[in-house]
């Protein structure tokens, strides 16, 4: 086999790689469209091949798989940059040993990163894919989230307490009802930052969440008791790849309940008036991401959604990094 850099002579090739993976993706979650996406697929290969910060592997002049990055303009605080590699950053041909070409991507596109001061590493993989993210997790990645999605046709509850009243906040009332609202977000952040999640969320403050849900592309949904809100769910129309990006599928998250209301139905009482509403909008699936830390989560997405991709993450140690930066390597090699 022969490692060699990215090359735009080959998006043709990669474009199939990647079209076959979604597929068999596709085959595992009925939500996901039986869509080749060839169009949208090479349209961002090529963006991110420009990038040319990848590998690609060959047999007699066969493309058996690549790994492409693009750098994504974030640095710690000491300086170190993070590589992104998005669900159409890999393909990787069938048939054959998956696990060890993408091991091998790994390491050889890894080496010319690290050397452009790339510390942390993130690759999104698709869920069902068990031969690369067991090399992936063989290789030290942890898994950071996942994307799941489901037809809204399925119900998240069949009947209504009517102890709570479910609505959508205007605009003007997300100002009339500021302080509650940002209340209910702080305490979502220290519900994150406890056991067992332990996630800090920098982004998690007062400004970005009020910038957020006053967005004219975010609507706020609420629960209400006697006029007090005790949730809140947002939804927004930002798809994060081809898979979930058409007009008539919607992000949901954001959910959090009062305490004093959980394990009583009103969180899947409250998806399912948003459901409800967006069903009559015309759109047909709904799509979440969420953490993987907290097993509460995980149970309850993971009984209404179906996972379709996986967001792995690796840092290298700092040490190691300060090694290799300014070193040159020659990236064609061949190996068995």
């Amino acid at each position: 086999m022969n490692i060699k850099p990215i090359d735009m002579n080959y998006i043709e090739a990669a474009t199939k790689l990647a079209v076959d993976n979604y597929l068999c993706e596709q085959q595992e979650v009925s939500a996901l469209f039986n869509n080749k996406y060839e169009t949208e697929i090479s349209k961002y290969i090529n963006e991110l091949f420009s990038c040319a910060l990848g590998v690609m592997v060959f047999e007699n002049d066969e493309l058996l798989g690549y790994m492409a990055f693009r750098l994504s303009g974030y640095e710690d605080y000491n300086g170190y940059k993070k590589a992104y590699s998005p669900i159409y950053g890999y393909g990787i041909k069938g048939g054959i040993d998956r696990g060890k070409i993408a091991s091998l991507l790994f390491q050889y596109a890894s080496e010319n990163l690290i050397k452009l001061n790339v510390r942390n590493f993130e690759v999104k993989v698709y869920s069902h894919d068990k031969e690369v993210i067991s090399s992936f997790v063989l290789n030290q990645f942890g898994i950071l989230c996942t994307d799941a999605i489901k037809d809204i046709d399925t119900q998240f509850c069949d009947t209504n307490t009517n102890i709570l009243k479910y609505c959508e906040l205007t605009k003007h009332d997300i100002l009339l009802h500021r302080e509650s609202l940002l209340k209910l977000w702080r305490s979502l952040a220290k519900h994150l930052q406890a056991s067992p999640t332990y996630y800090y969320g920098e982004e998690f403050t007062d400004n970005a969440y009020w910038e957020y849900i006053n967005d004219v592309n975010t609507r706020l949904f609420v629960a209400m008791d006697e006029g007090e809100i005790i949730g809140i769910l947002d939804a927004s129309c930002d798809g994060n790849c081809f898979a979930n990006s058409d007009k008539n599928t919607i992000n949901v998250g954001d959910l959090y309940l009062k305490s004093a209301y959980r394990g009583k139905n009103f969180a899947q009482e409250l998806l399912q008036y948003v459901s409800n509403v967006l069903k009559k909008e015309n759109y047909k699936r709904l799509w979440v991401e969420h953490g993987t830390t907290n097993p509460n989560a995980q149970r309850f997405w993971d009984r209404y959604f179906s996972r379709f991709t996986y967001t792995l993450t690796r840092n290298i140690d700092e040490r190691i990094v300060k090694q290799y930066i300014g070193n040159s390597y020659d990236c064609e090699k061949n190996v068995k």
